[in-house]
Parts: structure tokens; C-alpha cells; sequence
């Protein structure tokens, strides 16, 4: 009985599917003239990438073993992983091959490679195919002195350039100095190294387990525009406000250096309460209104943007808030000097009865228009 022909397979392996980010091709290429053309589409996306030279590579191979054999039959075809690595790059290649042999009944695997990651691919396909051959397709440099700094500020340039890169490269050593500016600037450079080691350990995590792939990976879904302003709005109002109630606080603290326990002596705090909110009012009154009216201006924007009813009813509170200002400073002055006498012209009392027309007209308004009260 005649022996049956030997079935070789020429593969050329991107484990990490270059091919797919860069050229935007799918795979597995089965054949000769689809390898030359993702070759080619490959190096004109990306002219210094390994891969398209591995696959030229492959061709050649094809074509010189195709003239030198006859009497064998060959195939060539190229297949990706993933840039995830790992698992998920391995089950890509095993899945992408047995396509390959389902087309091409391969006895045996000429290994086509660009010298990366060999030890990684070999047992792989070895499980499944034997490899009779390993060819490293390498790029061929000068030995000059000149060409050797050519090749070292390319990659110099890849560091800075390539984002996939540039985020290990630049953005740590970034982060770092950031943290030991930070922290200089605040006297305390004795915790310099537990944050250094922290950042570093974190991302080491983050390579080693895979995380840092998958995060790069994701494209969340931004709001549209103008939920952002409304989210940035309430955002830097509330850190205002924030900012503002520390401020009173430490205005407390100033003035009363020293409270006793108030489950101990409660009564210290009842006496003594209209003062301590006198001085919580006089400081942070004013970064606390203008949280709040920082938070309805967009509000009141987002309305605006809409031509919705809502624009009226922020206005309506951004005033109230307005006047809410004026009436709880001068109502802390009271606290603070319970002596003064209040009469119609006292500023307190105007400006209650300011905010009262005010608001009274502006609702009024809002109906005339609408038919409609405001916060209904």
C-alpha cells in the first residue's frame, strides 16, 4: 500500500493578536495569498511590528519547501491569541488551530515565530500536532555603532509614545513623584516609603493576576453632557459644603477649646448652644450657601439646556439660599449679643420679609406662566 502524503502545516503564531488590534483582521488566515495580504495590511498599520515579517517569513518558507518537496503537501496559516494573555490567549490559539486542521489534515507543524515566547507555544501546539521544525524570523540590524542607537531610541520612543507602554513607563514613575511632592509638601516624608511600596505593590497586582489588561479593556459608558455637569455640579457643591462645615467646626473649636463629655454635662451644651452655633454659622455659612448654590446652578443649567420647567424652580431656590445667608449671619449676631433689640428695621427682620415677598412673587410668577407651582 502506498504511503500517503506528508501534510505539513507552516504556522505562523501572534499570541497576542497584533494582527487583529492593528490591522483589524480576523483569524485564522488559511493560505498563501490571505497571509500576504494581512501581512501587508499589518506592516502598513504598524511598519516596525515583528509579526508581519514573521508571516512574510512564512510564505517564503512555503514557497521555497513547495518547490524543494513536491512530492509533500503544504499549507501555510497564521493564528492569535489575546492581549489579555494568559488562559484566555491559549484557549484562543487552541480553538483557532483545530479550525486550521479541520481545513488542512496537518501530520506535522513547521513552527514559524519572531522569537518572542517560543517556550510558551511549543507544548501547546505539541499536544496536539508534533513539530518537526522551529524558524525564527528575526529583523536584521547593522552592527554600526549608529544603527545600534537608531534601535535603542526607537524603542526609547515606543517607552514615551505607545500608550500600552507608556502607562508603566511614565505613568508609575509619575505617580510616584506625585506622591513624594505631595507628601513634601506636607512634612511628611517619613511615610514616603510605605506609599512607594504600596503604589509598586499594587501594581504588581495588578500585571501579575491580569487585572491591568482587563481594566485597559473596558470602555465604560459615559452620561450624556449634560448629566456630567450635574453630577460635577453637586460633586464640588457638596465638597464645598463640606469645606464649610469644617470651617465651622474649627470656629467651634477656637472658641471653646476645651467641652466636656456632653453625656457627662449636657447642660453645658444646652447653655451654651445658641453661641456654639453662632460661630459654626459666622465660618462656614458662607462656603455651605455657596455649595448648595453651586450644585442648583447646574441644576438650573441642565433645565436651561432642556427648556424645561425645572430651570425656574432652582432659580427659586438659588435665591431662597440667597437670603437664607443674610438671614442666618445676622440670626448668629443675635446668639452672639442677645442684648440688641429687634424692631421693623433691623436687619434681620427686613430681610426675612424680603425673602418672603420675593419668593412669593417669584412663585407667582412661575404660575402666571405655567399654571403650574413650582416643586409640584
Amino acid at each position: 500500500m502506498a504511503n500517503s502524503k506528508i501534510n505539513t502545516l507552516i504556522l505562523c503564531v501572534d499570541k497576542d493578536d497584533d494582527i487583529g488590534k492593528k490591522a483589524n483582521i480576523d483569524t485564522p488566515i488559511i493560505g498563501k495569498e490571505d497571509n500576504i495580504k494581512a501581512a501587508t495590511a499589518l506592516a502598513i498599520a504598524d511598519p516596525e511590528e515583528a509579526d508581519s515579517n514573521a508571516m512574510f517569513g512564512a510564505v517564503k518558507l512555503f514557497n521555497d519547501l513547495s518547490i524543494k518537496y513536491p512530492e509533500e503537501n503544504y499549507q501555510v496559516a497564521t493564528i492569535t491569541g489575546s492581549p489579555l494573555g494568559g488562559f484566555e490567549a491559549d484557549r484562543k490559539l487552541v480553538k483557532e488551530l483545530n479550525e486550521v486542521v479541520s481545513s488542512f489534515s496537518a501530520t506535522n507543524i513547521i513552527l514559524v515565530t519572531d522569537g518572542f515566547a517560543d517556550e510558551e507555544l511549543t507544548p501547546i501546539l505539541e499536544s496536539r500536532i508534533p513539530i518537526t521544525s522551529v524558524q525564527h524570523i528575526v529583523v536584521k540590524h547593522s552592527e554600526r555603532i549608529e544603527e545600534t542607537y537608531a534601535v535603542f531610541f526607537k524603542y526609547l520612543k515606543m517607552l514615551v509614545n505607545d500608550p500600552y507602554y507608556s502607562r508603566l513607563a511614565l505613568g508609575v514613575p509619575g505617580l510616584l513623584l506625585l506622591i513624594f511632592g505631595f507628601l513634601m509638601a506636607l512634612n511628611q516624608l517619613q511615610v514616603a516609603g510605605i506609599a512607594v511600596t504600596f503604589v509598586i505593590g499594587l501594581v504588581f497586582i495588578l500585571k501579575g493576576f491580569g487585572f491591568y489588561d482587563k481594566l485597559t479593556m473596558i470602555k465604560p459608558k459615559l452620561p450624556p453632557p449634560e448629566r456630567q455637569l450635574i453630577f460635577v455640579s453637586r460633586l464640588v457643591g457638596a465638597i464645598v459644603i463640606l469645606v464649610g462645615c469644617y470651617l465651622g467646626i474649627n470656629s467651634v473649636n477656637v472658641a471653646f477649646p476645651v467641652l466636656p463629655n456632653p453625656f457627662l454635662d449636657f447642660s453645658y451644651y444646652l447653655g451654651n448652644f445658641p453661641v456654639i452655633i453662632a460661630h459654626f454659622i459666622l465660618s462656614g455659612v458662607d462656603s455651605i450657601i455657596f455649595g448648595i448654590m453651586v450644585a442648583l446652578a447646574g441644576g438650573a443649567v441642565n433645565a436651561y439646556i432642556h427648556k424645561t420647567e425645572d430651570l425656574w424652580q432652582n432659580i427659586i431656590s438659588i435665591m431662597v439660599a440667597f437670603w437664607l445667608r443674610l438671614i442666618a449671619i445676622e440670626s448668629a449676631n443675635i446668639f452672639l449679643q442677645p442684648t440688641v433689640s429687634i424692631n421693623l428695621f433691623s436687619p434681620l427682620v427686613i430681610y426675612t420679609i424680603a425673602s418672603v415677598i420675593s419668593t412669593i412673587l417669584a412663585v407667582a410668577l412661575v404660575y402666571r406662566k405655567y399654571r403650574k407651582l413650582p416643586f409640584t
